[in-house]
Parts: C-alpha cells; sequence; structure tokens
C-alpha cells in the first residue's frame, strides 16, 4: 500500500515498524530502526544497556521555557498467530490488511500495542509544524514479558515533568493508574515411567482467550483449565505422557494438548467419557462458539506417568485458584487476580507459569506466596520474577486537567478517568521520578494479543488530534 490513510506519516511508520520482526526478546531490529529513524531526522539518541531507546528534541519556537514532556511506550508485541498461519513471527514482519474502518494483520496479532506509541512519537519527531515543549521520547524493551525495558532504565532519562504514556487500548479514556504485577513459576517433579497401551491426543482449540489483565474479568475460557475439567472426570484409569498448553503468562491460553496412555479395552470408555464432558462444557459455555476438542489414537511415545502419579497431580493442579480472586468495591473492578498461563509436561518436571496483578501490593505477594506454598506443599517449588508496583492514582494533576480540557474541546465530550487492572509501565517509570505526572491514552485496539487484533483508523485519527492537542496545552 503506496497511500496511507490520516494521519498519513503515522500510518506509514507503522507499516515501516510492521515489517521488522519484533516480539519480545526480539527487538534488536526494531531498536536499530528506531536508531536510524532518529539520525534521518537529526534528531538525538541513544540506547542503554538494556537496549531502550532514549530520544529527545528542543522546544518547537514559543516553547522553551515550558515544562518536558516524556512520550513513552514499548517495541515489543506479542506474537500470536491463526494454528493455520505460517508465517515465521521470530523472522517475518506483518502482513497488514486495510480497510475503511480497520487495520489488521493476516493471520497474526497486529502489533498496535504497543507500535501505535512508536508510530505516533516518530510523527510527532519528525514535524516541524506541531507546537511542543521540549520532548523525551522513551521507547522501552520487553514491557510485555515483564516490563525489563522499564525496570532497568536509568532515572536520567525521565527527566521531564509529565510523561504521557502511549499504551491504552481505548479512545476517550485517560488512564491515571494501574494494577502491579508479579509472575509465579511454579516447578512440580515427576516421574516418567515405561508405558504400553492405547495412546490418546487430545487438542482444545478455538477459545477466544484475551489480555489477562484487562479481559480476566469476562467468561473466557482458559485452555489448560478445560483440559484438566476434562482429564479429572472421564472416571477411566489413564496415563499422563504429556501437557503442554499457553504461550505466553498474559494471555488467556487459547489452545492445550495432552496425551494419555489407558488399557486398550478402556480406549472406547476413555473417549465417549471425554466427549461427554465436551459437551458438557459446550453447552455451559455457548458464548465461546469456536471451542473445539479433537480425539485421536496415536503412536505411544513409551513413557508416561504412573496412574496414581497422574491422579495425584492433576489434584494439585486443580488446586490452584485463576482468574478474579477480589473485586474493588468502590470501582467494580478487578482489584486481584490470576492467570494460569502456561503448563508444560517434561521429561522430569511439569511448570506452571502464572501471572498475577493487584491494585493492593500486599494483596498480589499475598497471593503469590500463597502459589509458592501450595507447590511446595506438593512436593514442589517456586519462584517469583518480573514483580512491579501499582500505579497509584493522584487525583486532578495538571496533566489530567490538561489532557480532559482538550479532549472536551475536541470532541465536546469528557473523557473517562479511569483505573486499569492490566500492568502499565508508568508505576514502574513513576517510582523511578516521583516528580512526573503520568497518563496513558490510547486509540481503540480491539482483541489485543490474539490473531484478531485491529485497530480503528477513525479512532487512531482522534487520538492523533488529541495527542497534538495535550502537547501544545502544555
Amino acid at each position: 500500500m503506496t497511500t496511507f490513510p490520516q494521519p498519513e506519516a503515522v500510518f506509514r511508520y507503522f507499516s515501516e515498524l510492521s515489517a521488522i520482526p519484533h516480539g519480545s526478546g526480539n527487538t534488536d531490529g526494531i531498536r536499530a530502526w528506531l536508531l536510524s529513524c532518529a539520525e534521518k531526522l537529526a534528531i538525538q539518541a541513544e540506547s542503554d544497556n538494556a537496549g531502550n531507546v532514549i530520544m529527545r528534541k528542543a522546544a518547537s519556537p514559543g516553547y522553551a521555557s515550558h515544562s518536558r514532556v516524556i512520550l513513552q511506550g514499548h517495541m515489543d508485541m506479542v506474537c500470536a498467530k491463526l494454528p493455520d498461519c505460517s508465517k515465521n513471527m521470530e523472522t517475518e514482519g506483518l502482513d497488514l490488511v486495510w480497510d475503511d474502518a480497520f487495520l489488521s494483520a493476516e493471520g497474526t496479532t497486529l502489533g498496535g500495542d504497543d507500535g501505535i506509541a512508536l508510530a505516533y512519537t516518530l510523527a510527532v519527531l519528525e514535524s516541524d509544524d506541531i507546537p511542543h515543549p521540549p520532548l523525551t521520547a522513551v521507547f522501552t524493551v520487553d514491557e510485555e514479558t515483564g516490563m525489563d525495558g522499564a525496570n532497568a532504565l536509568s532515572p536520567a532519562a525521565l527527566d521531564g515533568k509529565y510523561l504521557v504514556n502511549l499504551d491504552s487500548e481505548e479512545e476517550g479514556i485517560i488512564t491515571v493508574g494501574c494494577a502491579g504485577g508479579i509472575r509465579v513459576h511454579l516447578r512440580y517433579p515427576i516421574i516418567l515411567q515405561p508405558a504400553e497401551g492405547t495412546a490418546i491426543r487430545l487438542s482444545v482449540s478455538g477459545l477466544t482467550g484475551g489480555h489477562s489483565g484487562a479481559e480476566i474479568h469476562k467468561p473466557l475460557l482458559n485452555a489448560n483449565l478445560i483440559m484438566l475439567r476434562l482429564l479429572q472426570n472421564t472416571g477411566v484409569v489413564f496415563r499422563l505422557s504429556g501437557f503442554d498448553g499457553g504461550l505466553r503468562d498474559n494471555v488467556i491460553p487459547t489452545e492445550c494438548e495432552a496425551k494419555l496412555i489407558c488399557s486398550p479395552d478402556n480406549a472406547e470408555k476413555l473417549c465417549a467419557a471425554l466427549t461427554k464432558e465436551a459437551e458438557k462444557i459446550r453447552l455451559e459455555n455457548a458464548h465461546e462458539t469456536g471451542f473445539s476438542l479433537r480425539i485421536e489414537t496415536v503412536q505411544p511415545s513409551g513413557q508416561a506417568l504412573s496412574a496414581e502419579a497422574t491422579e495425584n497431580l492433576l489434584r494439585q493442579l486443580a488446586m490452584l485458584p485463576n482468574g478474579v480472586q477480589a473485586t474493588d468495591p468502590k470501582l467494580h473492578m478487578p482489584q486481584t487476580s490470576l492467570n494460569l498461563a502456561i503448563f508444560k509436561l517434561h521429561e522430569n518436571l511439569f511448570e506452571v507459569d502464572a501471572l498475577l496483578r493487584s491494585s493492593v501490593n500486599s494483596e498480589r505477594l499475598a497471593l503469590a506466596e500463597r502459589l509458592c506454598k501450595l507447590a511446595e506443599n506438593a512436593g514442589g517449588s517456586a519462584e517469583t520474577s518480573g514483580s512491579y508496583p501499582a500505579w497509584e492514582y493522584l487525583p486532578d494533576t495538571e496533566l489530567e486537567r490538561r489532557a480532559s480540557s482538550a479532549y472536551r474541546t475536541l470532541t465536546g465530550k469528557a473523557p473517562v478517568i479511569q483505573t486499569i487492572h492490566a500492568g502499565l509501565e508508568c508505576g514502574i517509570l513513576a517510582a523511578k521520578a516521583p516528580q512526573l505526572e503520568c497518563i496513558s491514552i490510547g486509540p481503540d485496539l480491539l482483541d489485543i494479543h490474539t490473531p484478531r487484533e485491529r485497530l480503528s483508523l477513525a479512532s487512531a485519527k482522534l487520538t492523533w488530534d488529541w495527542l497534538l492537542a495535550i502537547l501544545k496545552a502544555l
């Protein structure tokens, strides 16, 4: 596509970055591209030891005495694709699909979270016609897998008074606070033994999935837990030889596969029980229209857990909590939650990776401790990583007032001021630089972290106009 919708510069940059693979942990290419863009624009730029990129631009005429503004977003995207998509997202760029209303990608996530932040910011830096205070642009790495870039960023990079994070997914909303998070890694020791019999492979697929923060309160099925329910309700003795579900801890898993071995005499009965339980799940969750269970006989792997160890492991997994654990009584939104995101059976270990979120730091840590104790009491081990604090709301800041006024002038409507359950880097950045006033805004992005992800073109244009109005007002 050679002609881009308005704002042309934004979508030109978005198209360029989409041609570069930039999943979490694979950001070298996007970093090099950002630095080359800065060189072309004669913008001061540097990359720190963590791989973050920081750019600075002087104020436009008449704004030199104004307080510096930081525009911030992250480089990495969640890479997910449809089962029949052959694209290698580690080495290939995206195939963008443009229509009159939305931008999406063929068979994969779009990376609007958070490619739109890079595109907006570069378009601002490119222009000589946009009124703005002194600007710092901060592009962080690996936000989606632990906010590693934000955690490693030097406070010296946060040299402004105001920070506008461009990592929100709903236009007309000013986010002013968010939950903190922590990753919990559980490890259960197992022993695989020689096994003979009929081998059966189960594949759960077609679930809706979604963002483990923004959509954890919705009635979305977790493929790992659906598989666990199926296995626990057969009434037939079998041995577990495989279990593999989920890809990323911030995504509600949509697919899971398990392998079982049973005696030939029980194979037909086992398959019938699984089919019956799947039908119950389907009837109970009519909104999950894509839910599918595939049952097939395969070559046996030759090794499996004993029947007793299988039963014990499934019982231990069923004790793990999932979903919303506490609701904020004032805001009527999730306060504390967790996503049992990844189940994986290895040769001598069963792994569970979970992402916990809470706007109350003590609840977040207590829930992490509870998970760890459950694993340890079962003879396993546990560790935590990627802990980040909640971003606490500071009411009625100058930045919030100016952004609200700009939106009201632009649309005739007042924006929504909210806190969210998903994680944003603002909590980490504000803790590093207490002088910062922070907000987060963004255009309408639908079904993020799934291959259905799409960006509203009209909302992207309106949010661009809003961002320029904010900069002009500061």
